[in-house]
């Protein structure tokens, strides 16, 4: 079966469809060196599968949640923070002492923004992330490049599933057998 083909701009589909509350939501890295808060709306929900992603989290995919440049904050550590970039289209900064990733910073003109792991945000004491209806991803991204053997678990979840960059070709949803 054929990608079907949707063309639609980039802000248009980073946008999360859902009516989300306007919140301050807060994180960290894993040993809370490096806290950060992240005020207004989302304006991204994704699960990335992207070679990169993949390759530094050692993992089959990674949730994302995306803030407008300056509504995502370093409120502690800042100091402790080291960056490199994955791309040119990327800069990714980790706490020096965990080596936890702590927010990705987007380097393009059009399209600044700064994201973090979905992980990365503050828990109850059950372990569950707070606010989660406000986070939870809507779409993938770079679904083209999921493993196949982990793929199948996403088929039947509902998501959006971009071939690449929100705005690509979407991948169908595949109804379970």
């Amino acid at each position: 079966m054929k990608p079907e083909k949707r063309k639609t701009s980039f802000n248009e589909k980073m946008k999360s469809k859902e009516n989300v509350e306007q919140l301050k939501f807060e994180g960290s890295c894993y040993c809370g060196l490096c806290q950060f808060i992240c005020e207004g709306k989302p304006i991204f929900r994704v699960i990335c599968h992207c070679s990169i992603c993949t390759r530094i989290s050692g993992g089959i995919a990674v949730a994302f949640v995306g803030f407008e440049n300056d509504n995502l904050k370093i409120i502690k550590g800042s100091e402790h923070l080291r960056g490199f970039k994955t791309t040119e289209r990327m800069e990714r900064f980790h706490c020096e002492k965990c080596s936890s990733n702590v927010y990705n910073q987007s380097l393009l003109a059009d399209r600044l923004f700064r994201d973090t792991s979905l992980m990365n945000f503050q828990k109850d004491d059950q372990g569950n992330i707070l606010h989660l209806d406000q986070l939870k991803p809507d779409s993938h991204m770079f679904f083209s490049q999921c493993q196949e053997c982990y793929s199948e678990m996403f088929k039947t979840d509902g998501l959006i599933k971009f071939s690449s960059m929100p705005g690509s070709t979407i991948i169908p949803n595949h109804p379970s057998k």
